[in-house]
């Protein structure tokens, strides 16, 4: 689901539940069978006896304690505006955040990989190689469809797809809220709308860190004419063992500069925040070999980049949020708050 050019990295490397396979062991590609039209298949897949043995069960994704950072600030950024039910369950947002990572559980992945299959490639987006219009398919199906037709048999990644459906759906669920009388049922659909806006906040501090737009996930590859790192360790030192030993919730919230604002058009909205993250990527690859990020770094240009990606998914998730309440009042009557 990343690279899979020989030498290049590989399905676990990037989004397996931290399971070490060898860079060329594993390939996701976009291939046409005789009774569908498409098939995405998980060709080849080789799980090390050691490899498992040695993995994390819960892989290294911005690490439990980055992506509940983001959360937080997150929370305390929202509009008064928004629902009390809503505002009232910060602690519960922030607990989901890192939840699509808990469903690479290694126990799982080893009875069946199907879950982890299905789920690894809304993780990223690799835009070197995503095609002309691609991103502009109506679906994550036509935008398969798209990638076949142009040629391209890798798979850039569903991202941006997923940051918009989960978006859309806590819209429609706000709608139906606004719409439901009182009851035990309005309760049940509140608890839906926490637990998918806490999912919708993993893919979106996801997509802040740089690691998550390119085939340079887990180090520099091809071509690399500034020598910058090439170990396999390059995404989970700095998203999980560096923000885990270095930044606080005071290095992010105040880098929160923004007033809530609408996201629209939604899709262009997402993708310019991708876009903006994948900017970042030189900027990321330089600091890390000036001074490697490690749990030892002291550099405070590497506190300031990794606090201010995780600012930026934190300020992207509050106008997520904000933008699924603003923009969901029911075209046919005035909204209801109760």
């Amino acid at each position: 689901m990343k690279n899979t050019s020989a030498g290049g990295p590989g399905f676990a490397d990037r989004c397996g539940a931290g399971v070490a396979v060898p860079r060329t062991f594993t390939r996701w590609t976009l291939e046409y069978g005789p009774m569908r039209p498409i098939r995405l298949r998980l060709l080849a897949v080789v799980l090390a006896a050691v490899g498992l043995a040695a993995a994390s069960r819960t892989g290294t994704l911005w690490g439990d304690h980055g992506h509940r950072l983001a959360a937080a600030a997150a929370v305390q950024a929202l509009p008064t505006e928004m629902p009390p039910f809503f505002r009232a369950a910060g602690d519960q947002l922030v607990w989901l955040d890192p939840d699509p990572d808990r469903w690479r559980d290694l126990d799982e992945t080893k009875a069946d990989p199907a879950l982890n299959g299905a789920n690894a490639p809304d993780h990223y987006v690799n835009f070197e190689l995503t095609t002309a219009g691609s991103l502009k398919a109506p679906n994550r199906y036509a935008y398969v469809d798209s990638l076949r037709a142009s040629g391209q048999t890798q798979l850039p990644g569903f991202l941006p797809f997923r940051i918009v459906e989960l978006t859309q759906r806590l819209r429609t669920q706000f709608r139906l809220w606004r719409r439901m009388p009182e009851g035990p049922e309005k309760r049940f659909l509140e608890q839906r709308i926490i637990n998918d806006a806490g999912v919708l906040g993993h893919y979106v501090t996801d997509g802040a860190n740089p690691h998550h737009t390119t085939i340079h996930h887990n180090g520099w590859v091809g071509a690399n004419p500034d020598s910058f790192p090439t170990d396999f360790r390059t995404h989970a030192r700095f998203e999980s063992v560096y923000v885990g030993a270095k930044i606080t919730a005071e290095d992010v919230a105040p880098r929160m500069t923004t007033a809530p604002q609408v996201v629209a058009p939604l899709r262009d909205g997402v993708l310019g925040y991708l876009r903006a993250t994948h900017a970042e990527l030189r900027a990321l690859y330089v600091l890390d070999k000036q001074e490697r990020f490690s749990e030892t770094t002291q550099g405070a240009a590497h506190r300031a980049f990794a606090s201010g990606r995780l600012a930026a998914g934190a300020t992207m998730l509050r106008d997520l949020w904000w933008t699924a309440w603003a923009t969901s009042v029911p075209t046919d009557g005035p909204p209801s708050r109760r």
